[in-house]
């Protein structure tokens, strides 16, 4: 069988997993990496060399790639979030399929147009986290059933990041970079899979994801960032489940990401830190990934090219309800709130200085489904519900408010309250 040649479009930062990856599927007589472009890939001589060595072309333009490689069947964007939106316009026009790693892109208007410019159905968005055995037999049991009716979805995690981590790159915790979004954060990069999952785990069908019909969240910046490192959300489903999030990277102590799913008949819930998924039906220990944590989104992807799948299990359009529901934090929470010095501390280890709030431990760690301000944490700022419509005029509000929003850091008074009063 002849091995499909693929392209990647970044190989530094989380890009170098990608690599990595498509060097496994290699040996494995999956793929054949073909061509890399970084402009930066310079700054990494001993990587370059590699590459090289591989018989793998570089590139310095992505568009220069796609016209010279006229052999390539599959192209993977692993670059900045800022670049998704104009990079994966490009490749659309190539033919090529597509993976494009999570977020797709910040806005939802975005996504509308990319949805829109991707009448083929190439593109699969990388939320790996949807491929996994866990993940794939809640949906399963969710499916078939065995659940019941939906009635919860939780999600919680708190992973801390350190100065280094805002330091790697110029656009990491930022609004925007220039005139582009970026809406860099827990929920909207390092822990978006998490939100992604929740609107899987709350689509009836194997294949479906759910919108939300309304999102009511907080959004909080706690290190002197523009953008925001803690958050929480309720959202409401049309078939009347609801989903609660709390995400964070302001709190010193781990918590490890924990999902669960409540239904009328049964429960399921799995945890980063054990490795096991536990149910009402019993306990099932998580099998380790042999290539990291990108094995079983590439397994999905190469098995849609090879035609043994009829889709990609995230396609464009079944990213909506996670853009949706960020979108509609933001306007919710009416921008995003600069926690008081008062309520936190800086604690100085080893790998540098970390924030750590007080009271969310205890928040992260008590598994009741409250916002921040339910708490009554000192903190806090009591968000608004916000309707979710899957309408031109929807996603022209979200604009605007994600522009105020980044015009000034905090959302000016009523900027929420424009989506609540126009539903």
């Amino acid at each position: 069988m002849n091995k499909p040649a693929f392209g990647l479009i970044g190989i530094g930062g989380f890009a170098r997993e990608h690599y990595n990856t498509l060097r496994y599927f290699e040996s494995e007589g999956w793929l054949r990496l073909a061509a890399v472009c970084d402009p930066f890939i310079g700054e990494q001589p001993e990587l370059e060399r590699e590459v090289r060595a591989g018989g793998v072309r570089i590139y310095h333009d992505h568009r220069a790639m796609l016209e010279s490689e006229a052999g390539l069947r599959a192209v993977v964007v692993a670059t900045p979030i800022l670049l998704h939106e104009e990079m994966l316009l490009d490749c659309l026009g190539s033919g090529l399929f597509i993976y494009l790693e999570k977020p797709p892109v910040p806005l939802a208007s975005q996504l509308q147009r990319l949805i829109e410019a991707d009448r083929r159905g190439q593109v699969s968005v990388g939320f790996q986290m949807v491929d996994s055995d866990w993940n794939q037999q809640i949906k399963s049991w969710i499916a078939e059933g065995r659940l019941g009716e939906i009635r919860e979805i939780r999600v919680v995690a708190n992973w801390p990041r350190y100065d280094g981590y805002y330091r790697r790159a110029s656009w990491a915790g930022q609004l925007v970079q220039g005139d582009r979004p970026v809406f860099d954060g827990p929920a909207t990069n390092a822990l978006a899979h998490l939100i992604h999952s929740a609107m899987y785990f709350g689509g009836a069908e194997k294949a479906e994801f759910a919108r939300p019909v309304t999102v009511q969240g907080e959004m909080y910046r706690v290190r002197p960032i523009p953008s925001y490192d803690l958050m929480c959300l309720r959202a409401g489903l049309p078939s009347g489940a609801t989903v609660f999030a709390a995400l964070s990277h302001a709190q010193q102590t781990p918590a490890p990401y924990r999902v669960e799913v409540i239904g009328s008949e049964g429960w399921c819930s799995v945890s980063e830190e054990h490795k096991i998924l536990e149910s009402s039906f019993g306990a099932f220990t998580l099998r380790e990934m042999p290539s990291g944590m990108l094995h079983d989104g590439y397994v999905s992807f190469c098995q849609w090219l090879r035609g043994q799948r009829e889709r990609p299990t995230t396609r464009l359009a079944d990213a909506e309800g996670y853009v949706w529901t960020t979108n509609a934090l933001l306007a919710s929470s009416g921008g995003i709130h600069t926690v008081d010095p008062r309520w936190y501390r800086t604690c100085e280890d080893a790998p540098g200085r970390i924030y750590d709030v007080h009271g969310l431990s205890e928040a992260l760690a008590d598994g009741r489904p409250l916002l921040y301000s339910e708490r009554e944490l000192p903190w806090s700022v009591e968000p608004t519900v916000v309707p979710v419509e899957n309408t031109a005029e929807w996603r022209g509000r979200m604009d605007r408010t994600f522009q105020v929003v980044t015009g000034g850091g905090q959302a000016k008074e009523g900027a929420a309250a424009e989506f609540v009063t126009a539903g």
